[in-house]
């Protein structure tokens, strides 16, 4: 009698976490929209009509109830396997399947209604149980072997196990043995795959996640990529037609002023000198736009240049150091390197003017690294998320141009010690073989 309550007990236990199992699977369906969710969910309210059912034959004694579990025990296996199938590879229909779905009312009918003999009507029946169990841990494992996923891991390992745990049943739990041991051991491997599915959950999240940054990282790179283009074509426009205007309008100027009276000629060399500062300014328009150096004769020479310009106008020290040469990085890495630099040197002469600056260049392993440092005021760095997003030293623009290259940035600072920035951008491919 006390085996029976005890018996009892644990099945309204284990129906009672199947229930939850499968809401949970379907509230996962309703907020993901992926089949096996559902599919996992429709397994779950098999399982728990297979409870049900025995639980009513415990209580009632009545064999329908027997057949009816072992009907849903069945079938059970196949919405577990079927499943899997989907999950690992892509489930389709095809009509041999029926096959497999009538087996269980059919055996279940000649077992219970039919056959005398025990070991003849539940061999076939653990059988069929344990060989779909099997195979839906199976169908996980193949998945985790091509994939990196902890669920598919901790779904196959359940199902597998559950699957050897089936083929006690003729000897063990039959007689009597695992009472109530045996639906404990089955509330543990539901939870073990509840816990492969919220797993599943976690790391299909994850792969959405990183396909997104992918689909980010992409469009960023192609917003810095037409940036850059813009730039070029503006730099062009302004270095081949503008500049030229002007020129051909300096030596009209000049031709006029060798033919009018001395009152005019100054008023025409006034012009001359207004023209010439156009388009001096026309050429720090274009060398901000578009660097020619770095077109010209490449990275190395671009940030030399660059360094040399901004230290000419200050009295402080700026030094350069750098190889002999630099390791080959993409076009766009180029111009993210040298637009760093160009906004490091900008916020140096912003903020610290008197500062001496070192810029040194140099490669570690598969990346290109650029160290801007200076001994100017510094700041305190657990502020520099505020005065990033505050739109403060420009940092946010430099980490989105170098992070669109695939690079990084990284910035030490405290107050009275100054600023360094490092920065790096990857190899490129060719660079690295």
């Amino acid at each position: 009698m006390r085996s029976a309550v005890l018996e009892l007990d644990a099945a309204i236990l284990q129906a009672a976490i199947t229930a939850l199992a499968g809401g949970l699977c379907f509230a996962l369906y309703a907020r993901y929209g992926r089949p096996h969710f559902a599919w996992f969910g429709i397994a779950w309210t098999m399982y728990l009509a297979r409870l049900f059912a025995i639980l009513a034959f415990m209580v009632q004694q009545d064999p329908h109830w027997l057949y009816w579990h072992q009907v849903f025990t069945g079938e059970t296996a196949l919405a577990l396997l079927w499943t899997a199938i989907g999950f690992s590879r892509g489930a389709q229909w095809r009509n041999i399947y029926l096959l497999a779905v009538a087996f269980p009312p059919l055996w279940a009918y000649l077992a219970i209604y039919r056959m005398d003999n025990f070991l003849l009507a539940a061999g076939p029946a653990v059988l069929f149980l344990s060989v779909a169990t099997l195979a839906t841990g199976a169908m996980f494992l193949r998945y985790r072997l091509a994939n990196p996923s902890s669920g598919a891991s901790m779904l196959s390992v359940t199902f597998l196990l559950w699957g050897l745990h089936h083929l006690d049943y003729p000897i063990l739990r039959a007689r009597g043995v695992w009472t109530p041991w045996g639906y404990y051991l089955d509330i543990l491997f539901l939870l073990g795959a509840c816990a492969g599915i919220l797993l599943l959950v976690n790391h299909e999240l994850a792969d959405g996640l990183r396909l997104r940054t992918e689909e980010l990282e992409y469009l960023q790179r192609r917003m810095v990529r037409q940036h850059e283009e813009e730039r070029r074509r503006l730099s062009l426009a302004l270095h081949d037609e503008t500049a030229q205007v002007f020129a051909a309008l300096k030596l009209e100027l000049g031709a006029i002023g060798e033919r009018v009276d001395e009152a005019l000629r100054k008023r025409v060399a006034r012009a001359v000198t207004l023209v010439d500062t156009g388009l001096t300014q026309i050429r720090d328009v274009t060398h901000d736009l578009r660097p020619s150096l770095l077109d010209d004769l490449g990275l190395l020479p671009a940030l030399r240049s660059l360094v040399g310009e901004f230290a000419s106008r200050r009295e402080a020290v700026t030094t350069f150091d750098a190889p002999e040469s630099l390791p080959v990085v993409s076009d766009e890495a180029e111009v993210a390197l040298f637009r760093a630099l160009q906004e490091s040197l900008s916020n140096i002469g912003r903020h610290a003017s008197d500062a001496p600056v070192r810029v040194v260049a140099s490669t570690d392993r598969d990346v290109v690294r650029l160290t801007v440092s200076d001994n100017g005021p510094g700041f305190d760095a657990q502020h520099l998320e505020r005065l990033e997003t505050a739109g403060h030293l420009g940092l946010a623009g430099m980490r989105e141009r170098i992070a669109s290259v695939g690079g990084d940035v990284r910035v030490t600072s405290a107050p009275q010690h100054g600023v360094t920035i490092a920065i790096e951008v990857p190899l490129a491919e060719d660079s690295k073989q």
